[in-house]
């Protein structure tokens, strides 16, 4: 009985045996025919290392071929980690030879976008004697190397900042979205302006260069690449020296308003920020584009710090990334009454030949709220014509058109709003620049709206007689970016074309051939007659002359038609404006300035205007003369 139970677990023991042998058999066989070329490539990869070459990016020039952005090539410092043993005394010692907190350098060498096998950078624009006190003591310092890198560099510094736009790194997000099919981690990429508009022409396509690697990721050996392909340049319609101009006339006039006492509060002005935009009227090119306060693109070059970002940020200096010529929303004041006018005649409600009384002070009949609605200046300028309405910028004249269009409204619609939105306003310019808001003209709904959603801030959910009144001096709750109201008056120069700002003017090879022409569609146009826009321009001409902008273009050898404007935001100082287009009788530009809490139109930005069209016509500068407080 013993005998038997032992050979039957012999004969268990050798079919177990038979059974495993069979598996590791199948097994082998599955390795070695079925996944063969699976593990083949695995083998190869583990002693193969591809590392991309990263292509040039393309260049943003100015129409004249003026460089706006290049590339440079900068020395910087690298850590393998495979290759480091002790890495804590690495980083201290690193740290002394570049003069880098060395947690700062821990953070840079935890970036995850690198593999444990790859050159992590860890400082730019490292100094030539420091990167040869490295090479000298080479074991001092295992896995570190160097080499040089291309970077983006600004030969004119924090010039045309917001049109240009800055670098930064993708984010996973991105990585998965078609624009970014083919990037990799880490790459910069265009934040901002046209780095980020033309992203896809400025890239370029990126090499590879593969290397035969040990089991430490060692390299051994050099195989097979790809060259990279640089990317093309982009050339803008921006005049530099004009950029420049308006750049320091928009600084000027914010540093000279800080100089002039506001009347009502008896304090200084504020003059907090600022924006100027000059176009070609006959076809939106964008000649310059500032925004006050502003910043310095290489400050992205290596990364900014949390502080250093919520600097740029802040609302405390005035958020000095956002571009205010397209994304600042101001009650456009008195600039918007040419257009107020010309829809009162389009209406009906004023004629070019017409006269109108222009007192102090104006309300409407049976108003049991006693409003009284006050024109900017205390005494009565009589009965004037439908052109000096414009020049003296009358209030009172334009409240009675305003009431006009009100009390029409159920009939023919909210006929005003119509018409400002024929110009342009309460939709965005299509500019070729990333984050331009629409700017508003309210209405019925919209107030409805609003009231339902923020009913604390608008309490008051009806359209009434006060709501149009104010918005035919451009005040109330319009609201318009100052690339809107240089839109605007463009049109009004061309003879009812609004053009599409654009400035984007080629692309173009590094070796100069044209890529792509980067021309808009034209726009639409407004349906005015030639007589009555003349007959605005005259009288726009006339606030220059005679009005309210006379102080501000005082013997200025070029005719220039244009508008001031003044315009209230609650709990603020008032906004200083002025839109003009030169010359008069031939307009071929428009430039808008708007100061923030800068006070009257004809102190603060009508000099600031000024001082552009002296660089335009090449005038022999006047001096920067502010304070003569007018509409």
């Amino acid at each position: 009985m013993t005998e038997g139970k032992a050979a039957a677990r012999l004969r268990v023991l050798a079919w177990a045996v038979v059974v495993m042998f069979g598996a590791l058999m199948t097994r082998m066989w599955f390795l070695q025919v079925m996944a063969s070329d699976e593990y083949r490539q695995a083998a190869d990869d583990n002693r193969v290392q591809v590392a991309p070459i990263p292509a040039a990016r393309g260049r943003i020039l100015d129409r004249n071929g003026d460089l706006l952005v290049q590339n440079r090539t900068s020395r910087v410092v690298t850590v393998k980690r495979s290759d480091v043993e002790n890495e804590e005394a690495l980083l201290l010692k690193l740290s002394r030879v570049l003069g880098v907190d060395a947690d700062e350098l821990g953070e840079r060498l935890d970036d995850p976008d690198y593999g444990p096998f790859e050159a992590i950078p860890v400082a730019e624009d490292v100094p030539e004697e420091t990167i040869l006190y490295l090479a000298e003591r080479q074991r001092e310092f295992p896995g570190v190397d160097y080499g040089t890198i291309g970077v983006r560099d600004y030969p004119n510094g924090s010039l045309a900042a917001h049109i240009l736009g800055y670098l930064g790194q993708i984010n996973e997000q991105e990585l998965h979205t078609p624009p970014f099919r083919g990037y990799r981690p880490g790459q910069a990429v265009g934040r901002g302006g046209v780095e980020q508009m033309y992203e896809r022409y400025l890239h370029g396509k990126d090499g590879h260069q593969a290397y035969e690697v040990d089991a430490r990721g060692r390299r051994m050996g050099r195989l097979k690449g790809t060259a990279p392909v640089e990317g093309n340049d982009v050339v803008l319609t921006i005049d530099r020296k004009i950029q420049k101009a308006a750049e320091e006339a928009l600084s000027e006039g914010v540093s000279s308003a800080r100089q002039i006492v506001h009347e009502e509060s008896g304090s200084y002005l504020k003059a907090a920020a600022g924006a100027v935009v000059v176009l070609d009227a006959r076809d939106g090119e964008v000649l310059a584009m500032a925004s006050y306060p502003t910043y310095d693109p290489r400050a992205f070059l290596e990364g900014l710090t949390q502080r250093e970002w919520d600097r740029l940020t802040s609302k405390r200096r005035n958020f000095p990334l956002n571009n205010r010529a397209i994304q600042g929303q101001y009650p456009p004041g008195s600039v918007l009454k040419p257009f107020v006018a010309a829809a009162a005649v389009k209406g009906g409600y004023a004629h070019p030949n017409g006269f109108y009384p222009c007192p102090p002070e104006f309300s409407v009949e049976g108003d049991t709220s006693n409003t009284v609605f006050r024109n900017w200046k205390d005494t009565d300028s009589g009965t004037i014509s439908f052109g000096q309405a414009l020049v003296e910028s009358c209030d009172t004249v334009f409240y009675r058109f305003g009431l006009d269009f009100y009390r029409e409204r159920k009939i023919r619609g909210e006929l005003l709003q119509q018409h400002l939105r024929a110009w342009g306003y309460d939709r965005p310019t299509g500019i070729d620049l990333p984050s331009e808001v629409k700017g508003r003209v309210p209405d019925a709904a919209w107030k409805s709206i609003v009231h339902s959603k923020h009913p604390d801030l608008f309490p008051d959910p009806v359209w009434y007689p006060g709501d149009t009144i104010n918005m035919s001096i451009g005040q109330g709750d319009v609201l318009a970016t100052p690339l809107q109201v240089a839109r605007s008056f463009a049109a009004l120069a061309n003879g009812g074309t609004l053009v599409r700002p654009h400035v984007g003017l080629r692309v173009q090879d590094p070796k100069g051939n044209v890529v792509r022409r980067l021309r808009p569609a034209p726009g639409p146009r407004v349906r005015y007659g030639r007589k009555l826009l003349d007959r605005i321009e005259d009288a726009l001409e006339g606030v220059v002359t005679s009005g309210t902008g006379a102080h501000a273009f005082s013997g200025f050898p070029v005719p220039v038609a244009g508008k001031t404007g003044t315009s209230e935001t609650p709990n603020q100082q008032p906004h200083s404006w002025f839109a003009a287009f030169a010359p008069a009788d031939r307009p071929r530009y428009v430039a808008v300035a708007v100061v923030e809490e800068g006070g009257h139109g004809s102190e603060v930005a009508a000099p600031i205007v000024r001082r552009i069209m002296e660089h335009l016509f090449d005038v022999d500068p006047a001096p920067f003369r502010v304070g003569i407080a007018a509409d």
